[in-house]
């Protein structure tokens, strides 16, 4: 006789087997306790604290988490394994408001926070959300928070969330991403390839060697003393600093703030602002391509020493002035300016909507 089950019951069967082993995955850890991860990439969800990176050794990476605030001891630690990619999430109590750490910031964002700890990307068709947004930052609401300390090594894949707080790496090398809503972070002597990606925070870094991304909504992206292949700071209302940049090509695009960069080598770049004035200053190198673009700021830009480039200089309302030796005016007319320095193989375009012009 043949034994047949019931439609449904072997994929029903299957998905509860799934359940069980997604369960069976997922670990507590508790506070003060460090936490091994042994997948190359990692993924870390924190609503509320600090998350201070360090350089570390051997074959995980390591996180210790502690507890923090008057309701801080309602917060839990959990570690699960999502695909190929370890996480480490902070899960807080079902609240309306989370407050911000001590000393860290008052605006306020809105999240949706669902019921495992984790924000941002898809919801998962809702199941695991807590039904309302939650309101976080400011000084009301629920007074707990985590900071975290984990320790890289080199190598690594990390994605760090945080929605309020601070975000600090030292001697980190690896493909790093930080994502805030409303904190600061900032970094020094890292490498490999890294996004700063922060919604009202600033970001400064300190020592870089590889690629770096800031991308900040209200804040302003600093950096010196970087070598590597690309420096790219997008900001929205925030203003872009670099001193001492040697990297293949760099772009510095801003809405309304200015961009100052001194002591750069770098043979392609791109600078773009709403309405914010630029001031670029070369150390030494090649141009091959240097492209710049104001709404209605200035421009002053310190050619290398051994110049050879041609410029395309047109401005709206404002005047192209050379405080330089060595130039030779091609063209100056209503169409815009032309001049050329060695033998013009450098193509440099420079227009701005209402600002003046200064070569040096």
């Amino acid at each position: 006789m043949s034994v047949h089950a019931k439609p449904g019951i072997g994929v029903l069967s299957a998905a509860l087997l799934v359940g069980v082993t997604a369960a069976l995955a997922q670990e507590a850890v508790q506070s003060g306790q460090a936490v091994s991860l042994t997948q190359r990439a990692v993924v870390i969800y924190n609503v509320s604290g600090t998350v201070t990176l360090r350089h570390g050794t051997g074959g995980a990476i390591t996180i210790t988490a502690t507890r923090q605030g008057a309701e801080g001891d309602q917060l839990q630690f959990q570690t699960d394994t999502e695909g190929s990619r370890g996480r480490f999430r902070v899960v807080y109590p079902d609240v309306e408001r989370i407050a911000s750490p001590d000393g860290r910031g008052y605006g306020t964002t809105d999240l949706d926070l669902r019921r495992d700890g984790t924000f941002g990307g898809d919801n998962d068709g809702g199941w695991r959300h807590r039904g309302d947004r939650t309101q976080v930052g400011g000084s009301r609401g629920f007074r707990g928070w985590a900071n975290l300390e984990v320790s890289v090594p080199d190598g690594r894949e990390l994605v760090v969330h945080l929605v309020v707080g601070h975000v600090s790496a030292d001697g980190v090398n690896g493909d790093v991403t930080v994502d805030t809503w409303s904190a600061d972070a900032e970094g020094s002597s890292l490498a490999g390839a890294w996004l700063f990606d922060t919604g009202s925070g600033d970001v400064v870094v300190r020592g870089m060697r590889g690629t770096l991304k800031i991308d900040t909504g209200s804040g302003t992206g600093t950096v010196s003393n970087m070598t590597g292949d690309l420096l790219d700071i997008d900001t929205g209302s925030g203003g872009a600093e670099a001193t001492n940049v040697q990297v293949e090509r760099f772009r510095f695009d801003t809405g309304s703030g200015n961009v100052r960069a001194r002591g750069i080598t770098a043979r392609r770049g791109l600078v773009d602002t709403g309405s914010g004035s630029v001031d670029l200053v070369y150390a030494g190198g090649t141009i091959e391509q240097l492209s710049i673009d104001t709404g209605s700021g200035r421009v002053g830009l310190t050619l290398p020493p051994e110049a050879d480039a041609r410029l395309v200089i047109d401005t709206g309302s404002g005047d192209a002035v050379l405080q330089r030796a060595g130039g030779i005016f091609e063209r100056r007319d209503s169409d815009g300016t032309v001049i050329r320095f060695g033998e013009g193989r450098g193509r440099v375009s420079i227009d701005t909507g209402s600002g003046g012009v200064t070569i040096r």
